[in-house]
């Protein structure tokens, strides 16, 4: 009973390792598509800002860099979708994920949201005058970079139930999955069970 018991709390918590890795996959692309169109979208406000009957060559400076960032990150996304479909298994056999840092519910995503909305008004407010071009800008930019706090929010918590629907739909990985046991397990388990004991 109790090595049955030991063995449902293994799948149990490597299901979390797991869904929790397929989730960071899914927040990272997303995220990296994000930062790359706020950074676009803030790039080419500086560019048009610039132009006038006087071209500014630090702001032109500013759009050109801002463009280029705009730019790795979308590589950034390419080299994301790239590792999504990477064997999740095969991912975690040698050492756990680190856990992701990031809002793990819709309050906190929301209050993420709000953060990024607060600071392109705030920004939007302060370069109206003398930029307008450059504010608006800025306020589309923190409007777009308000989606991240949600994102990761949507993954991280909707993790479980997606890797659930997952091995549903994949016999093969759900064998797999039964008895997979990464060289950490015992070790992350036995560690777990001694921090719950401390507690």
């Amino acid at each position: 009973m109790s090595e049955k018991s030991d063995h449902a709390d293994e799948r149990a918590y490597l299901a979390r390792v797991v869904s929790e890795l397929i989730a960071v996959r899914r927040a990272r692309l997303l995220s990296m598509l994000v930062l790359a169109l706020a950074m676009l979208v803030a790039g080419i406000g500086a560019a048009m800002q610039a132009q006038g009957t006087r071209v500014d060559t630090i702001l032109l400076f500013s759009a050109f860099s801002l463009i280029m960032i705009g730019i790795v990150c979308a590589l950034g996304a390419i080299l994301a979708w790239t590792r999504i479909n990477r064997d999740v298994l095969d991912s975690v056999a040698s050492a756990r994920p680190a856990r992701a840092r990031a809002p793990r519910t819709r309050n906190a995503g929301m209050a993420v949201a709000i953060g990024f909305a607060v600071l392109g008004l705030l920004f939007g407010w302060m370069l109206f005058t003398a930029t307008p071009i450059l504010a608006i800008a800025i306020v589309l930019a923190c409007a777009v970079l308000a989606c991240l706090g949600p994102i990761w929010a949507n993954e991280l918590s909707t993790a479980d139930d997606r890797f659930a629907v997952i091995l549903d739909s994949d016999d093969e990985l759900a064998k797999r999955f039964s008895t997979y046991t990464p060289i950490w397990l015992h070790e992350a388990m036995e560690n777990e069970k001694a921090g719950q004991d401390r507690a």
